[in-house]
C-alpha cells in the first residue's frame, strides 16, 4: 500500500525533475488517503497538466477519478457516475484555499466520519475519541489555510484491515506551503525559542499551547482580502487571507492530534521540510530525515474503529460506576 511516507519519498524523486507537461506515470498500487492528499498538493505545486498524469491500472484511474482528484486539482470532474460511496466509505478530496472552502471541507469530512461512526455494524458516535477527532479536523483545516499560505487538500477513508474484521479511519491533509520552520521564522518565533531545524519546528508545534498565530503579531506584508470579499482568488494558487482573522482556531491542533494517537493507539505521521515524525500504536514519536524535503506540511492519522469503540465502552463503565456510588 502506498502511504503518506511513500508519497514523501517517491514523488520528489520520481517527478521532481519532470516538466509540467511530461508524462507522470502512476504505477499499479493501492493508494491510501495520506498518499492521495500529498499527491494532490504536489500536482498543484508543480502545476502538472491533467493530461500528463497517466495511470498504469484502469482501476486506479477510476478510483482517483471517484475520489475527485481532477475536480479538486484542475476543476474538472471526470467521474461519469454518481458517487454512491462518497460519504459512506470515503470523503472526496477537498481543496483548502479560502475560509469558505475550509468550512465546506470540515462539514464534508466530519459528515463522512459521522456516517462511519454509526453505520449499523458499529456505533461509536458518542465516543469521546470520535468527538475529539471531529474537532481536530476543523482545527487542522483552519490552520492549513491560514498558516500555509498555499492551497491544501484533505481526504478521509474507512478502510478494511487485512487481518480480522476491524476497520480503520484515516484522515489526511497536505499542502506545499511554507512549512512549520519557515512559518515560525516568519513569525519571529524560531529565534526566540531556539528552533533551528524542521525537527525542532515539528517538536515545538506539537506541544500544547504553542501556535505561531497566537504568539506572533499580524504580518503587515501578508497578502489579504476583506472578510466579505466575493470572487476568484486574486493571488493565483496562493491561499487568501482575510484582512481580519476570519478563523477561530486556538493553535495548530497538532497537540490534540498527538494526544489522539497516544490515547487510542493510532498511527500518526507529520512531515514538514526535511523531517518526518511518526507515532505508532501510542508509542513515543520518532523522527527521521527525509530523502527529499517536503515543501509544506503533510499529515495522516489512522485510528482503528475498535479503539474508538473501546473508548465509548470505557466512558459507559465510568458512568455506571458513578451511578452505583450514587445509589449507595
Amino acid at each position: 500500500m502506498a502511504t503518506l511516507v511513500d508519497a514523501l519519498d517517491w514523488l520528489p524523486l520520481r517527478f521532481g525533475h519532470l516538466a509540467a507537461d511530461a508524462e507522470h506515470r502512476i504505477p499499479d498500487r493501492y493508494y491510501s488517503p495520506g498518499f492521495i492528499a500529498a499527491f494532490a498538493a504536489y500536482l498543484t505545486n508543480k502545476r502538472v497538466h491533467r493530461e500528463s498524469v497517466v495511470f498504469d491500472n484502469d482501476a486506479n484511474r477510476e478510483y482517483f477519478s471517484a475520489v475527485g482528484l481532477a475536480l479538486a486539482v484542475w476543476g474538472i470532474d471526470d467521474y461519469p457516475f454518481q458517487r454512491r460511496n462518497a460519504g459512506v466509505n470515503y470523503a472526496t478530496l477537498t481543496p483548502l484555499a479560502s475560509q469558505d472552502a475550509v468550512e465546506t471541507a470540515t462539514a464534508q469530512i466530519n459528515g463522512c466520519l459521522r456516517a462511519y461512526a454509526s453505520n449499523g455494524a458499529v456505533d461509536y458516535s458518542r465516543s469521546p475519541a470520535f468527538k475529539e477527532l471531529t474537532h481536530v479536523v476543523g482545527e487542522l483545516h483552519d490552520n492549513v489555510w491560514s498558516h500555509g499560505l498555499n492551497t491544501g487538500y484533505s481526504v478521509a477513508q474507512r478502510q478494511c484491515i487485512r487481518r480480522g474484521d476491524d476497520h480503520a479511519v484515516e484522515f489526511s491533509l497536505a499542502d506545499c506551503g511554507m512549512g512549520f520552520f519557515e512559518e515560525l521564522k516568519r513569525a519571529r518565533i524560531a529565534a526566540k525559542n531556539g528552533i533551528q531545524s524542521d525537527r525542532d519546528a515539528i517538536a515545538w508545534c506539537i506541544q500544547e499551547g504553542n501556535s505561531s498565530k497566537l504568539a506572533a503579531a499580524q504580518d503587515d506584508w501578508a497578502q489579504s482580502v476583506p472578510n466579505d470579499f466575493i470572487g476568484g482568488n486574486p493571488f493565483g494558487n496562493v491561499a487568501m487571507v482575510t484582512g481580519e482573522n476570519g478563523n477561530h482556531h486556538q493553535g495548530l491542533g497538532l497537540a490534540k492530534l498527538v494526544e489522539l494517537a497516544e490515547t487510542y493507539r493510532g498511527v500518526l505521521q507529520i512531515a514538514s521540510g526535511n523531517c518526518l515524525m511518526t507515532m505508532r500504536l501510542g508509542y513515543n514519536a520518532q523522527f527521521r530525515i527525509l530523502r527529499q524535503p517536503w515543501k509544506g506540511v503533510a499529515i495522516s492519522l489512522s485510528l482503528k474503529e475498535s479503539s474508538l469503540m473501546a473508548a465509548k465502552a470505557d466512558v459507559a463503565e465510568d458512568v455506571e460506576d458513578i451511578m452505583k456510588l450514587l445509589r449507595g
